[in-house]
């Protein structure tokens, strides 16, 4: 469930970070109020901001409280201290926070600018299955000074000036996120569109531009460019080639690498995975299996109920449907459950992996020690070349707000 600024005021601790803020933005409280880190203040305060008369005043504060939720979870703490770690007394300040929300908003009020490169980084990384890959076949430190990022945004605005007829303004920002990778962000200015937005009660119609966001991350040890932008193609090619001209100093053809095909046609037998039981694992099931007949015409999703328990759901389709396991009919996604044992006395808990004909990988969360198992067990059945790794994919979370940055 997606959390909203009650959870924030009733989790944090009430520190001097926390009353900080309330303070600044002059949050009545009771007469002698005592900022005492308990229950029963966190409470009060909850109390305050719903009681408080001055609707705009508390949209404000409540619009702040909820500002460092995006990174209070275990990807967004990854994306954190990969930015906190340019900036060495903010290691220190993390370090003594209390949980993922405290990290999150204690970073987002003592360090605004690595915040923000934060969120840029853990988006990115949550959207990286809509992001195009890029051979640039230069490898160098980009130019980061403000006459290239001109000339960049320059280039970018005249783009979409020719395909949109927008783009009077262009926001570019880079910074190294970590050795050797850096990472850039562009936000255009959009057509005028007419909001309907309250302000305070009252609800108003006010003229604005959307930002058109464009993010784009190199690695000057590859010289490859991961690119991410709402639009086709052209709008992915545009991005990568002109960075390549503005901030490497080179006009280049930026040729885009498509991941490798897979051939899941061992599925079909089911799943063996003996490394797996040696890592701990009690079970490896595979739990659904999606086939595309022969034409084309027909795409048949199978999968094991919970009255299969560990069945595999090929071992089920021999009994009740073989066609599709035999014949000239392509497997073209499978997801495997992996079991391991539960804590005392509970049921055992599972992992599940899903995997695609296209080469993507989704895991339940970001786990790159899982990712790295399941692909050495790929590599082993003979469906991985050796070294050859996955685009990996999280599932989507519930709470995850919508975004529009996806591939048109």
């Amino acid at each position: 469930m997606k959390k909203t600024f009650v959870d924030v005021l009733l989790e944090l601790p009430v520190d001097a970070t926390l009353q900080q803020l309330l303070t600044e933005h002059a949050l009545p409280v009771p007469l002698g109020f005592a900022w005492d880190d308990t229950p029963e203040t966190s409470r009060v305060l909850l109390d305050c901001v719903r009681q408080w008369p001055d609707i705009d005043a508390k949209d404000r504060l409540v619009g702040e409280l909820n500002a460092c939720l995006p990174l209070a979870d275990g990807p967004g703490q990854q994306a954190i201290f990969q930015a906190a770690a340019s900036g060495g007394s903010a290691l220190i300040g993390l370090a003594s926070c209390k949980s993922d929300l405290h990290r999150a908003f204690w970073f987002y009020r003592h360090h605004p600018d690595l915040f923000r490169h934060a969120l840029d980084a853990d988006f990115i990384e949550r959207r990286g299955s809509q992001a195009q890959q890029h051979a640039l076949s230069i490898k160098r430190h980009p130019n980061m000074t403000k006459p290239a990022l001109a000339a960049f945004g320059q280039a970018v605005a005249k783009f979409y000036q020719r395909m949109l007829s927008c783009g009077d303004g262009v926001e570019t920002t880079i910074f190294q996120r970590s050795p050797g990778v850096f990472l850039l962000t562009t936000h255009v200015k959009g057509l005028a569109m007419l909001h309907l937005e309250f302000q305070g009660t009252s609800l108003t119609r006010r003229v604005g531009n959307p930002s058109i966001h464009g993010m784009l991350e190199y690695s000057e040890k590859t010289g490859v460019v991961r690119t991410l932008i709402k639009g086709g193609a052209a709008y992915h090619q545009m991005l990568a080639s002109e960075f390549a001209t503005h901030l490497l100093g080179q006009a280049v053809d930026a040729k885009r690498i498509k991941p490798e095909k897979l051939d899941l046609t061992q599925f079909r037998a089911g799943v063996d995975f003996p490394q797996a039981i040696k890592d701990g694992f009690v079970a490896v099931q595979l739990k659904q299996i999606t086939v595309l007949s022969p034409t084309g015409k027909l795409r048949v999703e199978a999968t094991a109920t919970a009255m299969a328990q560990h069945q595999s759901v090929t071992e089920l389709m021999q009994e009740e449907m073989s066609a599709p396991l035999e014949g000239g009919w392509t497997v073209t996604a499978v997801q495997i459950n992996l079991y391991y044992p539960g804590e005392a006395g509970r049921r055992n808990r599972v992992i599940t992996a899903e995997l695609t004909s296209m080469g993507r990988l989704r895991l339940p969360m970001r786990d790159p020690v899982m990712k790295a198992n399941v692909e050495r067990y790929l590599v082993e059945k003979g469906i991985l070349a050796r070294g050859q790794t996955l685009d990996a994919d999280d599932l989507p979370q519930v709470d995850e707000q919508p975004h529009s940055m996806v591939e048109g």
